[in-house]
């Protein structure tokens, strides 16, 4: 058991189980561990790509709000995989959003080339320029 008070007021917290551990270790190791990950990446895709905002009156515009949130959250899985030994590597979706997507670039697109141009004091044209390679997978790119 676990009670604690806080400002809204108690919050008891009971785990039954049949484990045979220190109670101290149970809930900190096992309880508070159980859905760390799955609470953390509903916590990035409600807050860094606003999933929740359900506030249209009918239901059709919310569930395409919702399905919108969906595609940019996998899309912000495949930047973060690609996003790997950069210094982006561990940061939150908002981060990787206004440091990749929300940046000032010329864009300029042929029917055989997509030429991106930054500008020279760009702080992480090194980590852009990877995590699009890895996205492209062999593809030509010409930065200038």
């Amino acid at each position: 058991m676990k009670a604690e008070w806080l400002e809204k007021g108690g919050n008891p917290r009971f785990v039954v189980t049949n484990m045979d551990l220190n109670p101290q270790e149970l809930y900190d190791k096992f309880y508070v561990q159980r859905g760390a990950t799955s609470e953390h990446r509903i916590k990035e895709f409600k807050r860094g790509l606003h999933g929740d905002r359900l506030s249209c009156h009918q239901f059709i515009a919310n569930q395409f709000r919702l399905f919108l949130s969906q595609a940019a959250y996998i899309l912000m899985l495949e930047i973060r995989e690609a996003a790997s030994q950069t210094r982006l590597e561990n940061a939150q979706i908002c981060r990787r959003r206004e440091t990749l997507i929300k940046i000032a670039a010329r864009v300029k697109v042929s029917t055989r080339i997509i030429m991106i141009e930054l500008t020279s004091n760009c702080p992480f044209q090194r980590e852009i320029k990877l995590i699009i390679e890895k996205l492209l997978m062999g593809r030509q790119l010409i930065f200038s």
